[in-house]
């Protein structure tokens, strides 16, 4: 099943790494990947794509622990808003 999870973190440049890490170590298969920074230049908006048959929740409880990540949203049949 893929995924579409839309993340809002800091401009940091590990922060990027550290997203695609935590979908490898959990499994999940990088489908496509959109950076936008936003406005004020201090942050940025993640357009993640990811395929796997786990639980996406699996996914978006790790990520949203991340330091970095400010708001996180799953765009599937279900829209769900997580935030840190």
């Amino acid at each position: 099943m893929q995924h579409t999870l839309t993340i809002t973190t800091s401009n940091e440049a590990s922060v990027v790494e550290r997203l695609l890490q935590v979908t490898r170590y959990r499994g999940y298969q990088l489908a496509g990947l959109e950076l936008t920074p936003l406005t004020d230049r201090a942050g940025m908006q993640i357009t993640l794509k990811v395929h796997s048959d786990k639980p996406i929740s699996l996914l978006t409880n790790q990520l949203v622990k991340l330091y970095d990540v400010q708001q996180l949203q799953l765009a599937t049949a279900d829209v769900a808003v997580l935030s840190a």
